[in-house]
């Protein structure tokens, strides 16, 4: 189990994720593709931790800055209009940047996905925040894909 102090509450979690082709062949035709638990290091600062990757690829490996979004956002709608607000989002339509987006319910809260590739970005990947159920501020996780059922916050006392 993995922990990040983020300040404001604990962050736990399992392992970190990554997608890989079965037969280790990166070739972008390649379309056999499974999950994979990877190995990471991460550097504690006072409220926000920085994650390196062992294996993976581009933005698979980081460094990935695990923080809580400021300005603070609380509700569905004001995470959703932080990705939209993006400044690599300007310019493209609205429709396609909400495509892009994608929203799942945990038994700890929220997860909003914002898929780069689908928007024409190269090499693209996959951006995460985390809207806590218990109150707690959204939490960035970069491009760190975490194993999301295990994911555990903790509000600090």
């Amino acid at each position: 189990m993995y922990s990040i102090d983020l300040g404001l509450m604990r962050l736990d979690f399992k392992a970190a994720i990554i997608n890989v082709p079965r037969n280790g062949d990166y070739d972008w035709i390649n379309a056999d593709w499974i999950d994979t638990q990877q190995g990471i290091g991460i550097v504690q600062s006072e409220r926000s931790a920085t994650a390196f990757c062992e294996t993976g690829r581009f933005a698979q490996k980081g460094p990935h800055l695990i923080e809580v979004v400021l300005p603070y956002l609380y509700t569905e709608k004001e995470v959703v209009a932080h990705l939209l607000s993006k400044p690599n989002t300007s310019g493209l339509p609205e429709i396609m940047v909400r495509d892009a987006m994608r929203i799942e319910h945990f038994s700890w809260g929220m997860l909003f996905s914002m898929d780069w590739a689908s928007m024409g970005y190269a090499p693209g990947g996959v951006e995460y925040c985390l809207l806590p159920i218990d109150g707690c501020p959204a939490i960035s996780t970069g491009f760190l894909r975490l194993d999301w059922p295990s994911v555990q916050i903790h509000p600090s006392s």
